[in-house]
C-alpha cells in the first residue's frame, strides 16, 4: 500500500461506523484506508474516527494524531480517560446541520407562543376555546451556547420579532437585535429576562448539571425549555419538581442521559413534555468524509486540523 494513504482506525463501542460511514470509506478508497480496531495495524495508525470510544481506545495507537467525531459534538473523544495530549479533535462543521437545528428549535418556541400542546388536548377533549394570543415581542428567549448553531437560532428567532438574548463562557460580538451575556454574573442576568431557553451548550465539566434547579427558578414563571444540547446537561429530577411546581410550563426535550429513552421513565408521560429522539439536528455523511480527508490532509502536512477543538475548554 503506498506511504501516500492515511491509515484510520474506527473506534466506537456501540455503533458499526463501518456500516455507517460505508459512502464515505467508499469514496475515499485509496486515499485513506479504513481498519478496525485492534486489527493489527496499529502502529501504521495516525487518523481516527470516532463515536463514544472505549475508554482504553487510544492507548493503543502510538502514532494517532488526530481523532473525527461524527458530528459536531465531540465531547466523548475529548473526555476519553486515553487521550493523550498532543492528539488533535475534531469536530464536523456543516451549514446544513444549523439550519436543520434552527428550523427545529423555532418551531417549539413557536409551539411553546401559540400554546398549541394547550390546544392539542382540547382536541383530544372536543373543546372548543379560543386561549388568547401574543406576538413575538412578549415572548423572550434566551439561548446557552452561541457556537455557530446557536448564531443561526438567534438570528433566525430575532428576525420573527422575538426578543432574543444569548449566553456564552467568554463574551462574543452579537448583531443587532441580540444581547448577549456572559460568566456566572450574565447567566443569572439572562436567566431572570428569559421566558423561553434553549440549551445548545457543548458538554464539558463546567456545563454539566447547568440546567438545574437554581436556573430553573431564575427564569420568568412560566417558562418553557427546549434542552437540545446534551442529556448530562439537565438534572431530570429538577425539571420534573420545575414543571409539577408550575416555575415552568412545559419541556421540549429532544437529548437524553441514556438513549434510548427507558421505556418506564416518567418523561414518557408527563403532560408537560413533549419529546424526540435525538433527531433535531444531524451532519450529512459527505460532510463527515470531507471532514475525515480534510483532517487526513493536515496531519501530512504537519498543521493543525480545521475545525480542531480546544482540548482545554471541550469545544
Amino acid at each position: 500500500m503506498s506511504s501516500d494513504v492515511s491509515h484510520c482506525v474506527l473506534l466506537a463501542k456501540n455503533l458499526d461506523l463501518r456500516r455507517h460511514l460505508a459512502s464515505e470509506i467508499e469514496r475515499l478508497k485509496g486515499r485513506v484506508h479504513f481498519v478496525d480496531h485492534r486489527s493489527g495495524h496499529e502502529d501504521d495508525v495516525t487518523l481516527a474516527v470516532a463515536w463514544y470510544p472505549h475508554d482504553d481506545a487510544f492507548a493503543h495507537y502510538p502514532n494517532l494524531k488526530a481523532v473525527c467525531s461524527i458530528a459536531a459534538g465531540a465531547d466523548s473523544i475529548v473526555m476519553n480517560p486515553s487521550l493523550r495530549d498532543g492528539i488533535e479533535v475534531v469536530r464536523v462543521v456543516e451549514p446544513a446541520q444549523a439550519e436543520m437545528m434552527s428550523t427545529f428549535v423555532v418551531w417549539h418556541v413557536i409551539w411553546h407562543q401559540r400554546r398549541f400542546a394547550t390546544y392539542l388536548a382540547q382536541q383530544r377533549d372536543r373543546v372548543w376555546q379560543r386561549l388568547g394570543q401574543r406576538i413575538t415581542s412578549e415572548v423572550s428567549v434566551g439561548l446557552l451556547g452561541y457556537g455557530a448553531i446557536g448564531a443561526r437560532v438567534a438570528a433566525d428567532l430575532a428576525a420573527l420579532g422575538f426578543p432574543v438574548k444569548v449566553w456564552s463562557r467568554s463574551p462574543k460580538p452579537t448583531p443587532g437585535g441580540i444581547t448577549g451575556f456572559h460568566g456566572t454574573g450574565g447567566l443569572a442576568l439572562m436567566l431572570a429576562e428569559t421566558e423561553v431557553l434553549i440549551n445548545l451548550l457543548p458538554l464539558t465539566a463546567e456545563t454539566a448539571n447547568i440546567l438545574n434547579a437554581d436556573n430553573f427558578g431564575r427564569m420568568k414563571r412560566g417558562g418553557y425549555l427546549i434542552q437540545v444540547g446534551r442529556g448530562e446537561h439537565l438534572v431530570e429530577a429538577d425539571l420534573l419538581a420545575a414543571l409539577d411546581s408550575g416555575q415552568l410550563s412545559g419541556a421540549s426535550l429532544d437529548v437524553f442521559v441514556g438513549e434510548p429513552l427507558r421505556r418506564d421513565h416518567p418523561f414518557w408521560s408527563h403532560p408537560g413534555i413533549m419529546l424526540t429522539p435525538h433527531d433535531a439536528c444531524d451532519v450529512t455523511l459527505p460532510a463527515v468524509g470531507e471532514t475525515i480527508w480534510a483532517t487526513a490532509q493536515a496531519v501530512k502536512a504537519g498543521v493543525r486540523p480545521k475545525d480542531a477543538v480546544d482540548r482545554v475548554r471541550g469545544y
